[in-house]
């Protein structure tokens, strides 16, 4: 290394010293009032002051005597028998590495405020010259000192150190030179005759940058002057040019005058008219040969065109003939796939077939040993399902490897399966961004896959299918535009088709299959909530003059429709192979919480409604041919029962079971109908902290108790709580309670 290298690296290891070691005190002391400032150095307030006097306005985090103090006042800290004082650089240091935190213990939610008393208190303190200080607290030997005698309040420090402290730092005379070096105004003399070489060189460096400076703009100068003189030297000969220009046409002036005084001047313009003719025709003479040349080209072109037309006709014959032969093939296995969809079908129906026969022999059961008067004397509740961390909108049932489980959606964000036996939380889905409105197992996949799937509708405007053995979500339905409400499977082709509705104001068709919409249905003029599938036919039903046969290869078959209920205050039906709409029931006065077509006659439709009324509406008649008043509020669900009447028809067995309804309501009861008199039947009245009942649903469960393995149905209602209740075959022979918050926002509008 060089000496005059080494001398440069000694004079910038000299003021990195000097710098750290009084570059804080400007900051610390630099105003009245310490916004933003350091907390101040505890050893140098003692040197005027006591400790006892200093103990409340220590800084927590620092150690140090508070700037701008700030007091620490979170709930959790009351009993704490101390000051809790924080200065504000600190706080603000310490929040933006833990946000949220505290620094007197850990928890979330520091609250502070700031304290204008402690503050004036800190500011009053007697002290010392801060520059003195840390003069005395140098270990180097002083060999000549100057003292400041300075002894006043915190807050007369700014005026002290920026006008009469005579410790105050000053910048080297060759600063605008270069030199960065700053000290006491005492020790500037030593650094000058010190650094007299190094301010000669940044002096000498300085004027050879000017230098050059000057040079660049002289050579700068002497190129504009020789643009000026080259723009001088066109301008001029522009000038000579337009001088002559005047001459010329002064001279054409001067013989037009001498022309038109001259008796020659006809015979004159004649001749240049004469000449002028012959210039052009010689021009039409060239244009013509061009012409002719161009023609040729246009020949050749087009006949270029025709030789491509004719091999583009070629082409086509042969696309032609590959298309035939495509479309053949197409037939072939068009013809295959029916043949195959022919006997996958009649499997479903064999298997669907199977499975209402289980269903009937289950329903026998237990309409042979279930009555009306039996569930409204015998009716009690079942178990807790607890999990849930908010309310619950939708519930569902089914068997699978012989246990029978029950699905839930939440407004927690969350589907979730329960083992109905052990009441305990098997699954947990949790893939929606918002609440979950509704839940359906699916038969279809159940069918044609052999697994167990759930579908459920959202609030975050999708419809996502979740496979209950793995746990992950299959598939999802996005294209609505707003908030999905109800959902609903097709009950012909084995649940091959969903419907849902939303708050778009649409009905949407899809097939489960290939996961495709097949239709939206508009009409609605405002959010739809609820849905329903007509009955699944019967060609062996004796009520049905129909001779139509239910089609299984197209959709829906024949005569099958969809009705659903709207905040628009209309329950509409829709034509499922035609996408027409064939009827709008008008009636109610508020939204429409709940449609259901009748199992027993598809020309009637159950439906419930915000305005606390209970109605039936006849397809046929397209007319209201019954309505229930009764709740004081708004009604949530509406359900026909699965049971029998206890009138004997003669036969030993008990009449028709179509003619008794139950409706639920946010007045906090269940009341069962009887359609043929018009009459109140019965009432439920739900726990007071229920709140209202929001849904009802009837569900078959397998009663292991029993001997001969036969189904209890159990009435389920939401609210606050969801509860079933049970009766089964011979006597009520146990209590359950599912407790899962439970609540329907719509019908507040």
């Amino acid at each position: 290394m060089s000496k005059k290298e080494g001398k440069k690296s000694r004079e910038e290891e000299q003021i990195s010293k000097e710098e750290e070691k009084i570059g804080h005190v400007p900051a610390l002391f630099s105003c009245s009032v310490f916004v933003e400032q350091p907390c101040f150095n505890t050893n140098w307030i003692l040197q005027s002051n006591k400790q006892g006097q200093l103990n409340d306005y220590i800084c927590l985090i620092c150690k140090q005597v508070a700037s701008n103090a700030f007091e620490i006042n979170c709930p959790q800290h009351q009993d704490l028998d101390k000051s809790l004082i924080v200065g504000e650089r600190c706080l603000k240091q310490f929040l933006n590495a833990n946000p949220n935190s505290c620094p007197v213990q850990v928890h979330d939610g520091c609250v502070y405020n700031q304290v204008q008393l402690a503050q004036r208190y800190i500011n009053d303190l007697e002290v010392m010259c801060p520059l003195q200080f840390q003069e005395t607290q140098q270990e180097d030997e002083i060999t000549e000192t100057i003292v400041c005698n300075f002894k006043g309040k915190i807050k007369e420090l700014k005026d002290h150190l920026d006008n009469a402290c005579p410790l105050k730092m000053v910048d080297c005379w060759y600063k605008p030179f270069g030199c960065r070096h700053t000290c006491v105004k005492h020790k500037l003399q030593d650094h000058l005759v010190l650094e007299v070489k190094p301010h000669f060189d940044l002096v000498a460096k300085l004027i050879g940058t000017l230098r050059q400076a000057i040079r660049d703009h002289q050579e700068e100068i002497k190129q504009l002057k020789s643009n000026m003189q080259a723009k001088d030297e066109e301008n001029a000969m522009l000038a000579n040019e337009n001088r002559s220009l005047k001459k010329e046409v002064l001279q054409f002036r001067q013989d037009i005058i001498q022309l038109n005084s001259s008796k020659e001047f006809s015979i004159l313009y004649l001749l240049e008219l004469e000449k002028f003719k012959k210039e052009v025709m010689v021009k039409v003479e060239r244009l013509k040969k061009e012409i002719m040349t161009k023609s040729d080209q246009v020949i050749k072109i087009k006949e270029e065109i025709a030789l491509k037309q004719k091999e583009w006709l070629e082409k086509d014959n042969e696309t032609e003939k590959i298309q035939r032969e495509i479309s053949k093939a197409q037939s072939d296995i068009e013809m295959l796939r029916q043949d195959f969809n022919e006997k996958d079908e009649k499997n479903v129906q064999d298997s669907h077939k199977l499975y209402q026969k289980d269903e009937q022999k289950d329903n026998k059961n237990l309409s042979s040993c279930t009555s009306f008067d039996r569930f409204c004397s015998s009716s009690g509740l079942l178990k807790t399902f607890a999990g849930h961390t908010d309310y619950v909108w939708g519930i569902d049932s089914t068997t699978f490897d012989n246990n029978q489980l029950i699905c839930s959606g939440s407004s927690d964000k969350t589907v979730r399966v329960w083992n109905v036996e052990t009441g305990k939380q098997i699954q947990l889905f949790d893939g929606h961004s918002s609440d979950v409105y509704c839940v359906k197992f699916s038969l279809y996949h159940y069918y044609h896959q052999g697994r167990t799937v759930i579908c459920s509708s959202s609030h975050d405007r999708t419809i996502r299918f979740w496979d209950f053995k793995n746990g992950q979500s299959l598939r999802i339905f996005d294209q609505h535009t707003n908030w999905v409400g109800r959902i609903e499977f097709s009950p012909f082709n084995g649940d091959r088709y969903l419907c849902s509705v939303s708050f778009d104001k649409t009905v949407r068709l899809w097939d489960v299959e290939t996961s495709k919409l097949l239709f939206a249905f508009n009409g609605h003029t405002d959010g739809v909530w609820c849905v329903s599938f007509s009955p699944l036919q019967s060609n062996n039903n004796n009520n049905n003059n129909n001779d139509k046969s239910n089609n299984i290869g197209i959709i829906g078959g024949n005569g099958y429709t969809i009705c659903s209920g709207s905040y628009d205050r209309t329950i509409r039906i829709w034509d499922i192979e035609t996408f027409k709409q064939l009827i709008a029931f008008k009636g109610h006065k508020k939204a429409v919480s709940s449609v259901r077509y009748s199992p027993h006659e598809t020309n009637i439709i159950l439906s419930g409604a915000c305005d606390g009324t209970v109605r039936l509406w006849d397809i046929r008649s397209k007319k209201q041919i019954q309505k229930f008043d009764g709740h004081t509020r708004e009604v949530s669900a509406a359900e026909y029962l699965p049971f029998v009447t206890n009138e004997d028809n003669g036969d030993g067995f008990a009449s028709s079971v179509g003619n008794i309804i139950c409706s639920g309501s946010w007045d906090n009861t269940i009341r069962f109908w009887d359609i043929r008199t018009n009459k109140e039947l019965h009432v439920i009245k739900a726990n007071h902290e229920d709140r209202g009942v929001s849904y009802i649903k009837f569900l078959s469960l397998k009663n292991r108790s029993n001997a001969d393995h036969g189904c209890n149905t159990n009435l389920c209602y939401g609210s606050k709580v969801v509860l079933f209740i049970f009766w089964d075959n011979t006597i009520f022979n146990k209590l359950f309670l599912i407790d899962v918050n439970f609540q329907f926002s719509f019908l507040l509008i």
